[in-house]
């Protein structure tokens, strides 16, 4: 016998069981109730929550031989079994992905002219509906105002912003939203009671919240997942990468006590271990939401501010991840900021002026070769201006730096900029840190950095003057011998301090 997907063997079959979807489900239901069915639908929303689903509910609707009082279709005659099965020929689907030209919507016209061969509707389902061409589209709008008295159209799409205006004005739009953690819960605990799988609560909690609103993907997850008839935990976190509950609390608690020691730490232990730490920092965004949520309704303003300062530096991270030569450094540059009191120690470094002052050094124990280098660049105290309204924030440009990236027009600076992360606004001076010196010297090319000043200009009202570090002239520019964050860079690094 051949063996069905989960995902497919408990597709809903009726409107009943259509879950997270109950504000589309009652419109449905009325419209049949009235008989005021329209010849034209637009189903938009995430994939995987049950768009192409209801859709053939509405065609089974249509055409169900025995329909039920509350217009629920039987799930037992001829016309229902067959579209549960996908055989029914009046049934159309199409994957607008593969036949997305002008000359597969002429064959559409035309073949819709003809009466449904055995049905009483012909229902025309359009998945993925965005991928056809403007031609395409144009060609169909005549069709789809006006179609045959036996034809539906259903159109599906995770993009409707790349649908024109005028296909989405001869449609009824409904908008799927992602399905709760709790009803997803929900179903996939009845799915392993019917499918006698040994599932720990813990683990449909995890894929629950790892699919982010996606049924289908987390029925799909359930039957990879299940070993023997068990799903455990302990295996869903080693093949998704589920951080455990705990080492988020750890990190969050060492950023609250700022201890940018053991914060950097455990993120140097989660890349040691190859774990993804997109995904990581993804789920420590939500438990940071979690907390913000909770503070606000304790009203704690101060707490709630910590957290959306907290969150917001994170949330750069995630987007910088994958963009940085080093995956890590956008997470060491946020707990940085966030923990390592900045404030008070940090110094920037000028390329315009030169010192003769001498640096303090942190070599390492087992040094690498030399390199021969240029002059260290000069090293200055900021000076904080209290001109600076008090909207314009590191936390504003953090949260604004891709609209800055997409701004800047010449491609050089855009991919140089990518490889930026705002670290500190004193005033009007805004220091930029850089995992290399290629990106910075090209950041601080005249012509580029005037263009970057200007973006960020245009943008909050308020000028400000690039400066730039790179990541160990960072470290080495913000003690001094004495200081005791020179005593946890030398622990964390290893070296000895040299003049």
């Amino acid at each position: 016998m051949e063996k069905i997907a989960l995902y497919r063997k408990y597709r809903p079959h009726n409107f009943d069981n259509l879950v997270g979807q109950d504000h589309i489900k009652t419109t449905l239901m009325n419209a049949f109730k009235s008989g005021n069915v329209s010849h034209a639908y637009l189903f938009t929303g995430p994939r995987g929550t049950g768009k192409t689903s209801t859709a053939r509910l509405v065609a089974k609707a249509l055409n169900c031989n025995d329909l039920k009082d509350d217009y629920e279709p039987c799930d037992k005659c001829e016309f229902c079994t067959e579209i549960n099965d996908g055989r029914l020929i009046d049934i159309i689907e199409i994957d607008a992905a593969s036949n997305r030209g002008i000359d597969e919507v002429r064959d559409l016209k035309e073949k819709i002219q003809f009466s449904p061969t055995r049905s009483k509707y012909k229902v025309y389902i359009i998945d993925e509906v965005h991928m056809m061409t403007k031609e395409a589209f144009n060609a169909l709008l005549k069709t789809l105002e006006e179609p045959p008295a036996h034809a539906y159209f259903i159109l599906a799409t995770t993009e409707s912003h790349k649908i024109p205006e005028t296909i989405i004005s001869r449609c009824q739009r409904f908008d799927f939203k992602r399905v709760t953690g709790k009803a997803i819960m929900t179903r996939l605990n009845y799915i392993a009671q019917i499918e006698g799988i040994k599932a720990e609560d813990k683990a449909l909690e995890a894929i629950s919240r790892y699919v982010d609103g996606g049924m289908r993907d987390a029925i799909g997850l359930v039957e990879q997942l299940t070993t023997n008839s068990v799903l455990t935990f302990e295996h869903v976190q080693e093949i998704l990468g589920i951080t455990s509950y705990i080492l988020l609390e750890e990190l969050y608690g060492a950023i609250e006590k700022k201890d940018v020691k053991d914060a950097l730490r455990i993120v140097h232990d989660m890349h040691d271990q190859g774990n993804d730490l997109k995904q990581f920092v993804h789920e420590f965004i939500e438990d940071l939401r979690s907390k913000l949520i909770e503070s606000v309704m304790k009203n704690d303003p101060a707490k709630s501010a910590w957290l959306i300062k907290v969150i917001e530096a994170f949330q750069f991270a995630y987007e910088k991840i994958n963009t940085m030569s080093i995956p890590q450094l956008p997470l060491e540059i946020a707990i940085i900021r966030i923990a390592g009191n900045l404030k008070e120690e940090v110094v920037v470094v000028k390329n315009e002026e030169k010192v003769s002052a001498p640096a303090v050094k942190i070599i390492p124990k087992n040094p690498e070769p030399v390199i021969a280098r240029e002059h260290a660049p000069i090293i200055e105290p900021v000076v904080e201006n209290t001109g600076v309204p008090p909207e314009f924030t590191i936390e504003k440009i953090i949260g604004s730096w891709p609209r800055i990236i997409e701004r800047a027009k010449s491609p050089a600076l855009r991919m140089s900029v990518k490889h930026a992360s705002p670290l500190k606004l004193n005033g009007a001076d805004l220091t930029l840190a850089f995992a290399s010196t290629f990106h910075k010297d090209k950041v601080m090319e005249h012509d580029y950095r005037v263009e970057l000043e200007e973006i960020i200009n245009s943008i909050f009202g308020h000028g400000v003057k690039i400066l730039s570090v790179i990541k160990d002239i960072e470290i080495k520019s913000v003690v001094e011998k004495n200081d005791e964050a020179l005593d946890e860079a030398l622990e964390i690094f290893g070296g000895e301090v040299v003049d």
